[in-house]
């Protein structure tokens, strides 16, 4: 509800006649409704909708401290690229986007800035190319569990993603 005041009256202090002041209340409601705005833009709900992630996994450990990779599936059926920008899981103390390297020599990871994810498009993130590699677990993971991660999209914004633990191959 928008509270405003008018004031008739000219007295030291008092607006001036007619004039309509704002409340802090009715401040909150501009930004939440400015907010609520933006999420409905076309742009920005477009992208939030056309990209899904899926599968996403890692696989069991009974150490910590190590690093692991989170494979997941992402699905763009935008008409514009995408680019995944950064992980945030709750057993892993960091994040890393890698690629895999054939040059001379034994395959090599890499990492990356940002991965890209192709307009129209699945993309596998797998061990052997484009993957995020979670540093430093905090935690032994057994087959079964499952937690949230936070997946990061340069056009799509964050997708909260429920990601489960797998028994290795």
């Amino acid at each position: 509800m928008i509270s405003m005041t008018t004031s008739g009256a000219d007295d030291a202090g008092d607006p001036a006649p007619g004039l309509i002041t704002q409340t802090r209340g009715s401040n909150r409601l501009a930004i939440g409704l400015l907010v609520v705005e933006l999420l409905l833009a076309p742009g920005f709900a477009a992208a939030a909708d056309t990209l899904q992630v899926t599968n996403a996994h890692v696989f069991a450990s009974d150490e910590t401290g190590i690093d692991i990779p989170l494979l997941i599936t992402v699905r763009n059926d935008a008409n514009e690229a995408d680019a995944l920008l950064r992980v945030r899981c709750p057993f892993a103390n960091f994040s890393e986007r890698h690629t895999v390297d054939r040059g001379e020599g034994a395959p090599a990871m890499r990492a990356v800035k940002s991965i890209p994810v192709l307009e129209n498009k699945t993309t596998e993130f797998k061990p052997d190319g484009y993957h995020v590699m979670l540093l430093q677990t905090r935690q032994k993971l057994a087959v079964g569990e499952t937690f949230t991660c936070a997946i990061t999209f340069q056009k799509a914004g964050t997708k909260e993603t429920e990601v489960q633990v797998l028994q290795k191959p």
